[in-house]
């Protein structure tokens, strides 16, 4: 047991010269924990807008690569149809079947970085916890399945 020099209700006298109060005590406490509330909140608001600005730096950056994948593959099929026209038919032919492989090269990578873009904003909206497309759609096809069940039913 604790004993206060001076008695019990010295404790007391001595409280009573701190100007904090327990009213304003209180105040405090519940601002405090109203803050520590919307805590979890404000850091899943900040991460989600996080999130956001990666995807739309992301899809910018992607954007000015296929750009220039583009650019730099109808410069270069411009340059050897000019160099084909140059030499004659016959090489034409054999540059156009070198160049054709390229070009299904480019729009197979083209293919690809937009699959694996397609796959990265998937994956954080899954993440942020947004549904698919397939999940409405699966969502969808469930309820039109219980509304003809109810509908059975009646």
């Amino acid at each position: 047991m604790l004993d206060w020099p001076g008695g019990c209700c010295a404790g007391r006298r001595l409280l009573a010269h701190f100007p904090i109060r327990r009213q304003h005590m209180g105040k405090q406490l519940k601002k405090i924990q109203a803050e520590k509330k919307h805590l979890p909140e404000e850091t899943m608001r900040k991460v989600w807008l996080a999130s956001l600005g990666a995807l739309s730096i992301l899809q910018k950056q992607a954007e000015s690569v296929l750009e220039g994948m583009i650019s730099e593959g109808q410069s270069f099929q411009a340059r050897s149809r000019k160099f084909g026209r140059s030499l004659g038919g016959g090489l034409r032919k054999a540059v156009d079947q070198r160049v054709a492989p390229l070009l299904a090269r480019v729009t197979t990578l083209r293919d690809e970085v937009e699959s694996r873009f397609e796959q990265g904003v998937g994956r954080a909206l899954s993440y942020a916890g947004i549904p698919s497309k397939a999940d409405v759609d699966a969502l969808i096809a469930r309820v039109d399945k219980l509304s003809r069940q109810l509908r059975a039913a009646k």
